[in-house]
């Protein structure tokens, strides 16, 4: 059983979960959403409001991300380095006219720590930062060049994604051979059918995998005919970083 402050943590951490969509929430939704009572939730808030993790509106007494997080980001950002895969990032998106992103892997999930901003491809649709693992192309690349258990696939949430994504843990196996075979990871419609993605790893000098790159763009600018030639830059992309951040970690 767990002691009552690890079990309030727990609980503080789960209320800042409803937060990932960017929207403001009011406490009753927030009770309801994670089935705690209405007064439990209203404590919960206040203490996150007085960690400057989360905002009041007062106008509308709902409650927003709070500036708190941004600076935890940013340190993140900074721990990473990954100002210096940026530039890379913004040359391959000019040149393929695709979003380039870098991912690295976070318990069942890839997390996008930098995307490129020289275009929208998405228009308003935002990729989100939090990708399943075995339904994106970061996620697979991340896990086929870290050998990943039996245990760990069979912990993936496989009820995410599409129609097209794996179905469970020895269809995923299989893919992740072929994903090492060919050199890439590919998401042809597994999260959302409008668009593939090239995953590619991102390796230290002992060829370790802690980040991946992402090239993604929607299903008529990544034709099947195209893709051959857009691994190829996206090779030489994900080497150059991993230069840069090699370089970095002995200065």
């Amino acid at each position: 059983m767990e002691a009552p402050g690890v079990q309030t943590i727990a609980r503080a951490l789960s209320v800042l979960e409803c937060f990932r969509a960017g929207d403001e929430r009011g406490v009753s939704e927030i009770a309801r959403q994670q089935g705690l009572a209405v007064s439990t939730t209203h404590r919960l808030l206040a203490a996150l409001v007085a960690a400057g993790f989360l905002e009041k509106n007062e106008e509308s007494s709902r409650y927003r991300m709070g500036g708190a997080l941004a600076e935890y980001g940013q340190i993140a950002y900074r721990q990473h380095r990954i100002y210096l895969a940026e530039p890379c990032l913004e040359q391959l998106a000019a040149t393929t006219g695709a979003s380039a992103s870098v991912a690295i892997r976070h318990s069942i999930h890839a997390v996008l720590l930098g995307t490129s901003r020289w275009r929208e491809t998405d228009g308003h649709r935002l990729q989100g930062v939090r990708l399943p693992l075995h339904a994106s192309a970061l996620g697979k690349a991340l896990l086929a060049w870290s050998e990943a258990s039996d245990e760990e696939l069979a912990a993936l949430p496989y009820d995410e994604g599409t129609d097209r994504s794996v179905s469970g843990p020895a269809e995923l196996r299989a893919e992740l051979t072929r994903t090492r075979e060919r050199g890439y990871a590919y998401n042809d419609g597994e999260l959302d059918p409008e668009f593939r993605t090239i995953g590619l790893p991102i390796l230290d000098p002992v060829g370790r995998c802690r980040f991946a790159l992402g090239l993604r763009g929607p299903t008529a600018l990544m034709i099947p005919e195209r893709v051959p030639f857009l691994v190829e830059l996206a090779k030489v992309t994900a080497a150059e970083i991993g230069t840069r951040f090699a370089a970095a970690a002995e200065s």
